[in-house]
């Protein structure tokens, strides 16, 4: 699993982790104690499906391969002063211009790079939310368009097999959903909904 998707995987969860009520209207009715409509999503599923979030990846790969060419530029240009510097007799003026040449090289790359590093990593973070947000407004206009009162976060299985045993009280204790039926999973119309969307809007 690719560290972009985890950070896609690790936002989405911690977002959409939360049960999602669906106006004042639905609260009334929980509190009255009426029967409530209740439905499940698959953030993990609905984000990696979504075409806008695979445009996004793309986007952002592009603009880091751009960094590494322009990395590699500068690159190259520390290691010409680098054979500059070994030509020139040791300490002569001219070998002192030089080192400060490559000292002043070296540095401006260790803070160019940290700059574009946190510059992408900051536009990544934007796109991750900018899209969180479109998902949970999906999600919350088909839970409207479709009676729910309530969508809950739809957890994959736990493979206890691979746990250790002092790991399992706590696995079962932050499970959501202990079960539902699959007519109540939402994930594949809120992808098309939210892909559909996208393609219209382009």
């Amino acid at each position: 699993m690719t560290r972009t998707r985890k950070i896609w995987i690790a936002v989405a969860t911690l977002a959409l982790g939360l049960c999602w009520f669906a106006g004042a209207n639905a609260n009334h009715a929980l509190l009255a104690g009426k029967p409530s409509a209740v439905a499940v999503i698959d953030v993990t599923k609905a984000f990696d499906a979504l075409a806008e979030k695979d445009a996004i990846e793309a986007d952002l790969k592009s603009q880091g391969e751009k960094l590494k060419v322009e990395e590699q530029a500068k690159r190259k240009h520390i290691l010409a002063l680098q054979g500059d510097l070994e030509v020139l007799a040791k300490d002569s003026p001219a070998w002192r211009r030089k080192n400060e040449e490559l000292q002043t090289a070296a540095i401006e790359l260790r803070v160019w790079q940290t700059f574009e590093n946190g510059k992408l990593n900051r536009e990544r973070g934007l796109q991750i939310e900018r899209l969180y947000r479109k998902l949970s407004d999906a999600v919350a206009r088909h839970g409207k368009d479709n009676g729910y009162h309530v969508v809950l976060f739809k957890e994959k299985p736990v493979d206890f097999r691979n746990a250790k045993p002092e790991q399992i009280p706590t696995l079962i204790q932050v499970r959501k959903v202990l079960w539902h039926s699959d007519e109540l999973d939402i994930t594949d119309a809120v992808i098309q909904s939210m892909n559909n969307e996208y393609k219209n809007s382009r």
